[in-house]
């Protein structure tokens, strides 16, 4: 007695599957991109923010008692962890001295006759540069210029319209933020 052929089971896609799929998550891509380079960029420029949230009090705390700023710099603030170690360059577990950002550099000095702080960040994305250039209307910055040009004097509000023009108008972006006594 003849018995029927079993059929075989397949085993992984056929080219058509593949190719469907392949269709199908371009096409997801396509429309998720624009919304997830908000949403990354939202979230690096969060990181800066934040870490200026704590920094600044920090070092207004560790001065409170003195004076001026006489005598801070990038080195200080590195060596004495005010800023958080994911911004610190690091050998062996120790800071080096140098704070970095995943774009580029930052620098604390003193200014105004010691009593004020100028932090300089270059280096900053377009995207990110407006996001963090928003923090700046805060009380906490004293002024603020982006590539030069001022966005927040002391006596002026943040500008936000310089603040998209500025921050537009290169692909790296340096923010120069002043902190302090008025």
């Amino acid at each position: 007695m003849n018995q029927p052929k079993k059929l075989k089971a397949q085993k992984g896609f056929t080219i058509t599957e593949l190719a469907i799929v392949i269709l199908l998550g371009g096409i997801f891509l396509a429309a998720v991109w624009p919304q997830m380079a908000k949403i990354l960029s939202g979230s690096r420029a969060s990181k800066i923010t934040n870490e200026l949230n704590l920094v600044i009090p920090t070092i207004q705390t560790a001065y409170q008692n003195r004076a001026s700023y006489n005598g801070l710099t990038t080195q200080q603030v590195a060596t004495n962890r005010w800023i958080s170690d994911n911004f610190l360059e690091m050998n062996a577990g120790t800071p080096t001295g140098g704070i970095v950002t995943q774009w580029g550099t930052m620098a604390f000095a003193t200014a105004a006759s010691n009593t004020q702080v100028q932090l300089t960040m270059d280096n900053i994305p377009s995207r990110e540069c407006s996001k963090i250039a928003e923090a700046f209307s805060s009380n906490m910055f004293l002024t603020a210029s982006i590539n030069g040009a001022a966005v927040k004097t002391a006596t002026t509000d943040l500008d936000v319209t310089a603040v998209g023009t500025q921050c537009n108008a290169n692909a790296a972006n340096t923010l120069v933020i002043t902190f302090g006594r008025a």
